[in-house]
């Protein structure tokens, strides 16, 4: 699979955590300032596409103040720019240095940018060496798939699902992680063949071509790999240098 991994491509995944919105405290700095850092330039342009989120202004007025403390030109893809002006979608994403697609609704976020046809111009883009960022949903997004409750969010089931994502990454994950809880004991049954990598909030991964290294703002928190191997198994992921990508997929 890792022929579909482009050398220059330069992507995090967040698994959560707060971004500072409300009087929510700020806890993923550590994930924007390698961000910025990886564009390699002194005031590139972030742009913040907030699809998942049924608050995406507020959540990109957050976005948008850390972003500009951090030196960069910040814009805004909204929903109407992309139903509505394509050439407007097209200039915001070629100018682009980093992409960020926040948390919220899976399979929203995934179906808005099939819908409107933004998956072709998002590769080119991460083709061309834009950084691209997913929290949560942005995550899964830019995965192969991801276990979502985006259908508990919809109302549609009570239990967590597999998504599937835009397959950037040939990962499957899962963000959001608590070993013991509700959403652990439902990734069990549903893990199948699977080879899941789930991260706990405050944690994530960087990944720059085929390298891949462990990123957290808590040293508490916890990068796994679940999978079944005549039983459930949970190996948490301890590296602080890069390693290869074929670690965390199957």
């Amino acid at each position: 699979m890792l022929e579909r991994v482009i050398n220059m491509q330069k992507i995090i995944l967040i698994g959560g955590g707060e971004t500072g919105r409300g009087n929510k405290p700020y806890e993923t700095k550590k994930f924007d300032q390698e961000a910025v850092r990886l564009t390699g330039k002194e005031r590139p342009t972030f742009l913040f596409i907030g699809l998942a989120s049924s608050f995406s202004d507020s959540y990109y007025d957050t976005m948008k103040k850390v972003y500009q403390d951090l030196g960069c030109e910040t814009i805004y893809l909204k929903k109407k720019n992309i139903k509505n002006n394509p050439d407007i979608v097209k200039n915001k994403i070629a100018k682009a240095d980093i992409i960020y697609f926040c948390g919220g609704d899976s399979l929203k976020l995934i179906n808005d940018i099939k819908e409107y046809h933004l998956d072709s111009l998002l590769k080119e883009a991460l083709d061309r060496g834009c950084v691209m960022v997913g929290m949560s949903a942005g995550a899964i997004l830019l995965s192969k798939e991801g276990f979502s409750d985006s259908l508990i969010l919809e109302g549609k089931s009570d239990r967590y699902s597999f998504v599937e994502g835009l397959n950037f990454l040939p990962i499957s994950f899962c963000p959001h992680y608590v070993k013991g809880s509700q959403k652990d004991i439902e990734l069990h049954e549903e893990i199948g063949n699977r080879y899941v990598l789930a991260c706990d909030d405050q944690t994530g991964i960087e990944i720059v071509g085929d390298k891949v290294r462990i990123i957290k703002s808590n040293k508490e928190k916890k990068v796994n790999i679940c999978y079944v191997k005549e039983k459930f198994l949970v190996d948490e992921i301890k590296e602080s240098d890069w390693f290869s990508l074929n670690k965390i997929i199957k």
